[in-house]
C-alpha cells in the first residue's frame, strides 16, 4: 500500500484508507439501475446512443454488439502491456475485474455514441470496473463512460480505463463520475496513441468522499494528438485528487491538458501533473493548465505542475492558478443590480461552462450546468 510520504500520493487521504473495511464483490451482478442527475443529459440528448449496461462490473447478458463493434471479456495484450504507472490498485483491478473490451472498427457508425453505463450498488464492498477500448485504424468514435451509485452507497470503486488508438483514428471520450458522498474512488485512465491518432477526453467528477483519478496519455506514434480535460467541484469535506502524465515518446506529437476545479465548504482539491518528453521526441508541443476556484475559507487547493524535458527541439509550458472569485467580476455584476449570492453562482456556472466547448459530445454543457447547480446547493446548505 502507498502512503502520503510517497511523492505520487502527497496531499492525498491514502493513509486513511483501510482495504480490510471492504469485501470483494462476488461476480454475480445486480439488476438495479441507478438514477443519476449527471447521466440524465447524456441519455436524453443522445437518443440514438448505443447503451451498454453493466452492474458492478458485470455486463448485461442481453447486449448484442452492432456492426463495427467487437465485444470481448478479456484484457487485450496490445493495451495492457503498455499500462504505465501501475500500482497496487491497478493490479487489484487486473486480478479481480471482469473486463469489458470494445474494439471499434472503421465501419462503425461514428454518429452513434457508445455509452457504457456502470451501475454500482453495494455496501462496504470494493468494485472493479474495467474498460478496454481499442479504436482501429481510420475509425472514429464517441465513447461515454458513466460511474453512478445511489446516494446511500459506501463502496470503494477502483476503475481502470485503457485506450489504445491505432494510426489515423479519432476518439472523443467522456467520463462522468456521479458516486454517492460516502463512496471512495481510486481510478486510472491510460491512453496510447499511434501515428496521427487523435484523442479528446473529458472527465467530469462530482461524487465520493475521496476521489482520485490518475490519467496517463502516451504519444507513441509520430503526429499523434492528445487533448485531456477535466472539470470537478468539491463540497462538504470532499478530497478530489487528480494526477496526470503526458508522455511523449515520438516525434511531432502534441498534447494539451486543461483541468478546472472549484472547492467549497471544507473540500480539498489536488492537482499534480507531469509533462515528460523522451529522448528523440523532437518537435513536441505540450501544454498543461490547471485552474482552481476557492469559494470559502475552509476550502483549499494544491496545484503542482512539472516538466521533464530530455530534448531541445520542443515547445512545452505549464500554468496553474488558485484563488477566490475575481473581485472585479463580482463588482461589475453587482453594480448592475444583481444580488451578491446570485453573482457568485453566475460566475461559478460560467467558470465551468467554458469547458463545454472542449468536447464534441452532445450533453456535456447540460452536465456541467447540472454539476454546478447541484454543488452550489450543497455549498449553500
Amino acid at each position: 500500500m502507498p502512503t502520503s510520504a510517497i511523492e505520487e500520493w502527497r496531499y492525498s487521504d491514502i493513509d486513511e484508507l483501510d482495504l480490510s473495511d471492504y469485501s470483494v464483490f462476488a461476480k454475480t451482478g445486480i439488476s438495479k439501475e441507478v438514477e443519476s442527475a449527471l447521466a440524465g443529459p447524456i441519455l436524453e440528448e443522445n437518443r440514438n446512443a448505443l447503451i451498454i449496461k453493466t452492474y458492478n462490473g458485470i455486463i448485461d447478458p442481453g447486449f448484442a454488439p452492432p456492426k463495427g463493434i467487437i465485444l470481448g471479456a478479456t484484457d487485450p495484450e496490445d493495451i495492457s502491456h503498455d499500462f504505465s504507472a501501475a500500482d497496487v490498485f491497478s493490479y487489484l483491478n487486473a486480478l479481480l475485474a471482469s473486463p469489458v473490451t470494445l474494439t471499434i472498427g472503421a465501419d462503425y457508425d461514428s454518429s452513434r455514441p457508445v455509452v457504457v453505463m456502470r451501475y454500482l450498488d453495494a455496501s462496504k464492498t470494493a468494485v472493479f470496473p474495467n474498460l478496454c477500448l481499442k479504436v482501429e485504424s481510420n475509425a472514429s468514435a464517441q465513447v461515454v463512460e458513466i460511474l453512478a451509485s445511489p446516494p446511500e452507497s459506501d463502496l470503494l470503486a477502483i476503475p481502470v480505463t485503457k485506450i489504445f488508438q491505432e494510426a489515423d483514428s479519432e476518439l472523443e471520450y467522456l467520463l462522468v463520475q456521479d458516486l454517492g458522498p460516502s463512496c471512495e474512488m481510486i481510478g486510472h485512465q491510460a491512453s496510447r496513441l499511434m501515428s496521427r491518432a487523435k484523442l479528446r477526453s473529458m472527465s467530469l467528477v462530482a461524487g465520493g468522499s475521496y476521489s482520485r483519478l490518475f490519467t496517463t496519455s502516451t504519444i507513441a506514434g509520430q503526429g499523434a494528438d492528445s487533448n485531456l480535460n477535466a472539470a470537478y467541484f468539491g463540497s462538504r469535506n470532499q478530497v478530489l485528487d487528480f494526477r496526470t502524465l503526458q508522455e511523449h515518446s515520438a516525434k511531432n506529437g502534441r498534447s494539451e491538458l486543461y483541468f478546472k476545479g472549484a472547492g467549497a465548504n471544507e473540500s480539498h482539491l489536488v492537482y499534480s501533473g507531469l509533462i515528460k518528453v523522451d529522448k528523440g521526441a523532437t518537435s513536441t508541443d505540450a501544454f498543461q493548465t490547471n485552474k482552481n476556484l476557492v469559494l470559502s475559507e475552509g476550502a483549499r487547493a494544491d496545484s503542482v505542475p512539472n516538466l521533464d524535458i530530455q530534448e531541445n527541439d520542443v515547445r512545452c509550458s505549464h500554468a496553474s492558478s488558485v484563488g477566490p472569485i475575481d473581485e472585479d467580476q463580482q463588482y461589475y455584476l453587482e453594480s448592475r443590480g444583481i444580488r451578491p449570492e446570485i453573482v457568485q453562482r453566475l460566475i461559478v456556472t460560467g467558470f465551468f461552462a467554458e469547458m463545454a466547448d472542449r468536447s464534441k459530445i452532445v450533453g456535456v454543457r447540460s452536465i456541467l450546468a447540472a454539476l454546478a447547480a447541484g454543488k452550489w446547493k450543497e455549498f449553500q446548505k
